[in-house]
């Protein structure tokens, strides 16, 4: 493969890697997938790069049975399961990040989706917060329909999370309660509303690489403007707590071609990046500029302070900013 071809047609002619090309840069030396992974996210991003912050909104007895998550009713795991939040929480917790300059506040809640009455009241949540603070408002809600995400949008809600988690082909020994073209539905629905698309994996799940190549061009067909990669972080209780973890070169290849099947899309280190040390630094040159900032919905994260210095560190090191 003519690698220093095909960065300058995804640079300059917005072209879209396709199967056979990824299968091919699969194959590639680490490190020159890392020199042209960098090459396209200093082109279409430069030094941009996002924090977004996310709530456990509505935490546990969740119907689905999606084999990483620690709020499934399906697993035995130490969750205390809890109603949606109240809006004056909600607020609270999106003033403290956007005092912090977190760019985006997400509410997650538990369950295939929402009563009426909880996304009424959601609604009321967003548009309090949007009235009032700069931070932009996110859903990651379930597999709601297209009136709830219209609805939603008219209230604040700017954007839609829905993790595609894995590929088609290995989906259905992850999750048996739902399907993947029911996630596919729910986001074309998102889409069709006007909201702004965030969707993206877990690896480390006992997917192959060719199926980490099948979601990256899935997310490409779908043109999400962000895209979460979470490592597993296997939870006692759920029937991966036993998974082998990823080597940090497995993690650095899977970012590097997704960089280049997506390469305008943000790729946002997500769940699991406490696993690895100096996270975002680590990944930073593999495509990576984006992050989950604070804690994760069952699992502990790193502190937004801590974030953003480290953020700036790795941006001078690389002479973006002075």
């Amino acid at each position: 493969m003519d690698l220093k071809s095909l960065i300058k047609k995804i640079v300059n002619e917005n072209y879209k890697v396709n199967l056979n090309e990824a299968l091919l840069l699969a194959k590639e030396p680490l490190s020159s997938l890392k020199d042209g992974a960098k090459e396209i996210t200093s082109h279409f991003f430069s030094d941009k790069v996002e924090l977004c912050s996310i709530t456990n909104g509505k935490c546990g007895r969740c119907t689905e049975d999606c084999k990483f998550c620690a709020q499934s009713r399906h697993f035995k795991t130490e969750i205390t399961p809890t109603p949606l939040k109240a809006n004056d929480v909600l607020f609270s917790e999106a003033k403290y990040n956007n005092d912090r300059g977190v760019q985006r506040f997400s509410v997650v809640t538990a369950g295939a989706t929402l009563s009426r009455d909880e996304l009424l009241r959601l609604a009321k949540a967003y548009e309090q917060i949007t009235a009032n603070l700069d931070i932009k408002c996110c859903g990651s809600l379930g597999l709601l329909h297209y009136n709830d995400f219209v609805m939603l949008k008219e209230h604040g809600m700017t954007r839609v999370h829905n993790n595609l988690e894995t590929s088609r082909r290995f989906f259905p020994q992850i999750c048996s309660t739902h399907s993947y073209d029911q996630k596919i539905r729910c986001i074309e629905n998102a889409k069709k509303a006007g909201l702004e698309i965030c969707s993206g994996c877990i690896i480390g799940m006992g997917e192959t690489l060719e199926d980490r190549i099948d979601i990256a061009l899935e997310l490409q067909r779908l043109e999400v403007i962000s895209c979460p990669i979470n490592i597993l972080n296997p939870i006692k209780g759920t029937p991966l707590e036993n998974a082998a973890p990823l080597s940090f070169e497995d993690i650095a290849r899977c970012v590097a071609l997704f960089r280049f099947i997506l390469p305008k899309t943000v790729l946002r280190l997500a769940g699991g990046r406490i696993k690895i040390k100096d996270s975002f630094a680590s990944l930073y040159d593999y495509g990576i500029n984006a992050m989950i900032t604070g804690d994760m919905l069952t699992t502990a994260g790193l502190s937004i302070a801590s974030d953003q210095s480290k953020i700036i560190e790795t941006l001078h090191k690389n002479s973006l900013i002075e």
